[in-house]
């Protein structure tokens, strides 16, 4: 095998190889689209190798179209080579779409490797030797392009501050100096002779060394900035927040994990134990979803499969697998599979969002049949994950202490109301504003006097046989946090009102140690929205108001009684200094209307 054969052909044939594998590798640690162009382009850079290879070795053709039709192939790869190292130079920043200068870079390159083709025709025959002038030559034309992104990726290294971008852009300059300085009468490359093509490999091994740089600082500066991003959820930490209170920040944070990836969908799944505290939040999918994942199971046995399975599960072919180990009871996988036939997802990633000691839910990543994340990515994605299992478990700490706050301030302030105040229904209105604050319910209702924030005259309530006369039955509180219809078949209730409850909590109101009354906090269009710490607080709470009503007895039976003895005492006067028993009779009868109701005709 000549010198020629090995500085023209072999080295950098095995050169462009080596980085066509390179970047393979490295499109699948990181999937992103700009590796993937270079991946491509060093494809169809190593197949003009090939060509040339193949057209170095085999006997000169005598058919002058064969000859043409390699030659010209041979040059269509080099014009595929430089139009998707141009259209890389996009790809760092947004999704690729084709753009009309695209298509006439490649016009453009396609007539210059014509144009060079019908130089190398001479009379019908193809000669190789016969050189068009430098102007025209197609690798001057590639030469200007990777100049070109050479200039683009230095500026990228400039405003990002990039060690690799800048040698990347280094290397392409070279590279391009030697593409395009090899078409002139080069004295350099006359003196040496072949020893100058061994040089063209040595910027491309540059570029190789550039683009692991780039994938290692794209993974750093992915880690510093979304920590710095995910390590807050943005919200006042003055204020006792709802879960609806937190949707836009959970959102920020889900569009923020999915702005680099193709699908643009994913949803936060959080596992039943929080919903009352964090909201789930998806983008891409029908409003349905989450309501469906939270009910019947789906999106527990998601959570819990992944929090089992180290941090990540990965399903493919959804419809047609069966259930993964560990296997769950209750028929919850086959659940999971409806809620995703529904939506026309046929493979999904989950990726646990948790802590040492809590298991906070999932997001789940919809993707086609290929793998979504390379293993960099999954390992940069699980990361990320724990480090939002941080902040919410930060901020989980954070509302628990502002949540406790909040309830002695509460219990405070009722044991004021009911050291102010003696009247009953007032005690009551008081009391149901001050819980009406800390409960996210709908209705915070007593059974005694006050019912839907308005005050009912005194009266006897009808008996039926619902949620509330089990509670006086038993003299226990009751916590339903979902389906409360299973609920009430379980404990013998039969009795439904027009508008059902999805989550219901109530404590006995005790008078003299006997229940007689029912204190209920009810959320009508949400389950889980009290918690057992609510219950707890909810017996405290109706302690207080069974003294409060008991105080404001006794304090209504003393005037009552005070106010009869001053009426016999009235009346023992009226008696004794009265000198006509008409006139006694008279004054008697005034201070009977005076003092009692009555009904006359």
């Amino acid at each position: 095998m000549s010198s020629v054969a090995i500085s023209l052909v072999i080295i950098p044939g095995v050169v462009a190889f080596l980085l066509f594998l390179l970047f393979t590798y490295l499109h699948a640690q990181s999937r992103q689209a700009y590796f993937r162009a270079w991946q491509l382009g060093w494809a169809a850079y190593t197949l003009h190798y090939a060509i040339d290879a193949w057209t170095f070795f085999r006997a000169p053709w005598s058919n002058v179209y064969f000859s043409s039709l390699v030659y010209f192939l041979g040059s269509l790869t080099m014009v595929a080579m430089a139009l998707c190292i141009f259209v890389s130079t996009r790809l760092m920043r947004e999704r690729f779409r084709l753009r009309w200068y695209d298509i006439a870079l490649a016009i453009v390159g396609v007539g210059l490797a014509l144009w060079n083709l019908r130089v190398h025709v001479v009379s019908g025959v193809f000669r190789s030797e016969v050189l068009p002038q430098p102007h025209y030559r197609l690798e001057f034309g590639l030469a200007a392009i990777l100049l070109y992104c050479s200039f683009h990726f230095y500026r990228y290294a400039y405003q990002k501050g990039s060690l690799a971008f800048r040698l990347l852009a280094i290397s392409l300059a070279v590279w391009a100096v030697l593409m395009g300085s090899g078409e002139f009468q080069n004295p350099f490359l006359e003196k040496f002779g072949s020893l100058g093509h061994f040089l063209g490999p040595i910027p491309q091994m540059l570029l190789g060394i550039a683009m692991v740089m780039v994938l290692f600082e794209n993974e750093r500066n992915a880690v510093q900035e979304n920590a710095l991003a995910f390590s807050t959820l943005g919200v006042d930490p003055r204020r006792l927040l709802s879960a609806g209170d937190l949707v836009p920040s959970l959102q920020s944070i889900l569009d923020r994990l999915i702005s680099p990836l193709s699908a643009r969908r994913a949803v936060i799944c959080i596992a039943e134990p929080w919903r009352s505290i964090l909201p789930s939040v998806q983008r891409g999918f029908s409003p349905e979803l989450l309501t469906k994942l939270e009910k019947g199971g789906a999106g527990d046995y998601i959570c819990e499969l992944a929090y089992r399975r180290g941090g990540f599960v990965t399903f493919r072919n959804v419809p047609e697998m069966t259930e993964p180990l560990p296997a769950f009871p209750g028929g919850r996988f086959e659940r999971f599979k409806e809620v995703l036939a529904a939506e026309d997802i046929r493979n999904v990633t989950a990726v646990s969002v948790q802590t040492r000691e809590h298991n906070f839910g999932v997001i789940l990543f919809p993707h086609a049949e290929r793998q979504l994340f390379g293993a960099s990515n999954l390992r940069l994605l699980i990361g990320l994950a724990l480090q939002i299992g941080l902040t919410l478990e930060n901020y989980v700490v954070m509302h628990d202490a502002q949540r406790r706050t909040k309830e002695y301030e509460l219990l405070t302030q009722i044991g004021q109301a009911i050291s102010s105040r003696l009247d009953q229904d007032e005690v009551l209105r008081t009391i149901q504003k001050e819980l009406g604050q800390i409960f996210e319910g709908d209705e915070i209702r007593f059974e005694l006097e006050v019912e839907r924030g308005q005050v009912l005259p005194r009266r006897s309530r009808k008996v039926s046989k619902g949620l509330t006369e089990h509670i006086i039955r038993t003299g226990q509180p009751l916590l339903l946090r979902s389906d409360i219809e299973k609920a009430r078949e379980r404990i013998g209730i039969t009795y439904v009102p027009a508008r059902p409850a999805k989550c219901f909590c109530a404590a006995p109101i005790l008078l003299g140690g006997k229940p007689a009354g029912v204190m209920a906090a009810m959320s009508m269009d949400r389950e889980y929205a009290f918690e057992p710490r609510d219950l707890e607080v909810m017996r405290t709470a109706a302690g207080q108001v069974s003294v409060a009503v008991e105080n404001a007895r006794l304090f209504a039976e003393e005037q009552r009684r005070s106010h009869q003895l001053g009426f016999l005492n009235n009346i023992s006067k009226t008696a004794i200094s009265s000198e006509s028993a008409e006139q006694m009779l008279g004054e008697i009868v005034a201070e009977i209307q005076k003092n009692f109701r009555y009904d006359h005709g």
